[in-house]
């Protein structure tokens, strides 16, 4: 097999044009190689260099030329699985559907193949083994395998990539696949995953792809991807920041784009097209073609393809599961300790305990927040996950651990912030009720800090329309007792979480949805009295798909930060729709931990204080990290 030569980015991409595209199409010198290398120079484009197999693939996509979804490729794989395909010169693409309860007949792969479930259940057999495929799992097959599926009740759906291409498909797609050879070198790449063992999407950490925008106070990345890869071909599944770009930039390896979800403006050499998840548009990029991207109002969600693999992809992955690795071990999962609860927040790990409220809602999943103190409770918990109530009749938040053993709770409907015996429940004492003369509105989350005075976020979620203070607003009580507003009305949307750094020089409050406060973790540095200054952006937050669409723009902000936690080294971790989202002390992603509900709030707790407490919806959740969490006061373990 003959290898083409050396890349060049610069004056030698036009040589590089050429042959890319003389796989694609009849000419050795393609249409687009001269304006490719005018685009390049004049934005001064640079990139990386290798060595590409050669190889001859009938291809049905125009290089660079956009197609929607519904004008791909068709086949009949077999009766009832049918398979929309694309496909560049060493990776094929196929949209398969199988229909209910039918069978996709058993194949001996030729090529390793990577499945992603999209929608539907089935059954898949390799090799002797059965494993169920719903949406989002993913699996591995490597060449040699044979593989058969059997569709559920309700069809399956699935994206399966192979490599190289599979030239039978290609064939049933009306392609002449006569004199084709598709084979080439083994490229010394190490899978991803393991053949033959189901994953899910969760499992498969986001890695920025992109560097964090120099100009911006946070150091967040304007895409994330979750990568994926055999030997030969690559899974990019990348979401992209509302209103970010991806500037002109070229790769040596060959892709291929399809929209998932969202809105963009693709850019392929001095043109931009329209892209949207609606219509699934589609492109082939010519390793060597430049290409760019700016993202809508929604942000955009992509099946990207490349062939052979990125290594720079890997590179960036090994050093994004470092970061994840030094705090929750790679085979550690979170554990489900208890459910069948309401709607569970508030978490505080004392004397070997959990403490937190099951507030009642109305229907929270549906949006309906109406409360009931009559219904609500306050838990305590063994390590175990057996549990009893510790009081009712009070619709109880946020709570944290007195320096007297005792606990502090916030009664949220009850317009004020308590302390309580942790053994029998009783109320010893009102900490705060009014400032500046008036009633508190609705106290939702706490921290105390070295002195033992307490931050406590009012976002005035509760049921009266008329409230008693001006605005939402976050409230500082120091030891003596005195009250004071420490950030006043007007600054967010819903300040909810807060957390202080091990060394109680910043504060962090998190806004959980609109503006103003938006997606972000905010910071402020800390005085001795007390008071806030310097605010600014900590970290931005990921949105999932599903607030990314909301139907008004204002929700399109909803991240659901809630509840957060530091650690000794001042990593600050925040419970968020997408999961427990966690930050070097710089703002940097660190990594996501997954669960089945979303968390609402968290606290570290265990016999050496190194187990992540996660509370959300109806359940409660634990996982073993390797850190070891902080927060005042100490030795209530």
């Amino acid at each position: 097999m003959n290898m083409i030569r050396k890349e060049y980015y610069g004056f030698g991409l036009v040589m590089l044009a050429s042959i890319v595209a003389g796989c694609s199409s009849a000419s050795s010198n393609p249409p687009w190689a001269v304006l490719n290398k005018k685009v390049i120079e004049q934005s001064k484009v640079t990139g990386r260099t290798r060595e590409l197999p050669q190889l001859t693939v009938p291809i049905a996509l125009r290089d660079g030329e956009p197609v929607e979804a519904g004008k791909l490729q068709s086949a009949t794989l077999a009766p009832g699985v049918t398979a929309k395909l694309w496909w560049g010169r060493g990776a094929l693409v196929e949209r398969v559907e199988v229909q209910p309860d039918t069978s996709y007949p058993e194949q001996t792969l030729g090529e390793e193949l990577i499945i992603i479930g999209h929608d539907g259940s089935a059954t898949v057999q390799f090799d002797g083994k059965t494993a169920e495929i719903g949406k989002d799992d993913v699996l591995y097959l490597q060449p040699g395998m044979k593989r058969s599926v059997k569709a559920g009740a309700k069809g399956w759906k699935a994206f399966e990539v192979y490599s190289p291409i599979r030239l039978d498909h290609l064939a049933l797609a009306g392609q002449n696949t006569s004199g084709v050879d598709v084979t080439f070198p083994d490229q010394g790449v190490m899978p991803s995953l393991q053949p033959g063992v189901v994953v899910n999407l969760t499992d498969i950490p986001f890695t920025p792809i992109t560097d964090p925008e120099k100009e911006k106070p946070y150091k967040r990345a304007s895409a994330h991807s979750q990568l994926i890869w055999g030997k030969n071909a690559q899974i990019s599944l990348v979401r992209m920041d509302p209103g970010s770009e991806f500037p002109l930039h070229i790769h040596p390896e060959d892709q291929l784009t399809h929209t998932l979800s969202g809105t963009l403006q693709q850019g392929v050499l001095d043109q931009s097209f329209s892209f949207s998840g609606d219509a699934g548009n589609t492109v082939y990029l010519p390793g060597g073609m430049v290409h760019s991207a700016k993202m809508g109002d929604r942000g955009a969600d992509q099946l990207d393809v490349f062939w052979p693999v990125r290594p720079d992809y890997i590179e960036r992955a090994q050093k994004q599961q470092a970061l994840f690795a030094k705090v929750v071990p790679a085979d550690v999962k979170p554990k489900k300790l208890a459910e069948s609860f309401t709607f569970t927040e508030g978490l505080t790990w004392l004397k070997g305990r959990l403490y937190f409220s099951d507030m009642y809602f109305k229907n929270p999943a549906a949006g309906d927040y109406t409360g009931s103190p009559a219904r609500s409770r306050l838990i305590v918990m063994e390590p175990d996950g057996k549990y009893r109530v510790l009081s009712s009749g009070m619709q109880s938040n946020g709570t944290v651990a007195a320096k007297n053993g005792n606990l502090i709770v916030c009664d949220m409907f009850g317009h004020r912030v308590l302390e309580v015996e942790p053994a029998s429940g009783r109320v010893v004492r009102v900490i705060i009720d009014k400032i500046n003369g008036k009633p508190i509105d609705g106290p939702n989350d706490l921290v105390m800090d070295a002195k033992g005075g307490l931050y406590i976020t009012d976002p005035q979620f509760t049921p009266e329309e008329h409230k008693s203070q001006p605005g939402k607003q976050v409230y500082y009580v120091s030891p003596d007792g005195t009250a004071k507003v420490v950030v006043p009305p007007g600054e967010y949307a819903m300040p909810n979480g807060v957390e202080l750094s091990p060394d109680g020089k910043t504060l962090y409050v998190n806004n959980t949805w609109q503006s103003p406060g938006e997606n972000y973790v905010w910071a402020y540095d800390v005085a001795d009295d007390g008071s806030l200054s310097k605010k600014r952006q900590f970290a931005k937050l990921d949105l999932t798909r599903a607030v990314l669409d909301a139907p008004k723009p204002e929700d399109r902000l909803d991240s659901g930060a809630d509840g957060s936690a530091v650690d000794t080294e001042g990593r600050y971790y925040v419970a968020t729709r997408t999961g427990v989202q966690i930050f070097m002390p710089d703002g940097t992603y660190v990594g996501t931990i997954f669960l089945p509900q979303y968390p609402v709030s968290i606290t570290f707790g265990g016999a050496n204080n190194d187990i992540l407490y996660m509370v959300g919806q109806s359940s409660v959740w634990s996982i073993q990290t390797k850190v070891r969490g902080f927060r005042l006061p100490e030795g209530m373990n």
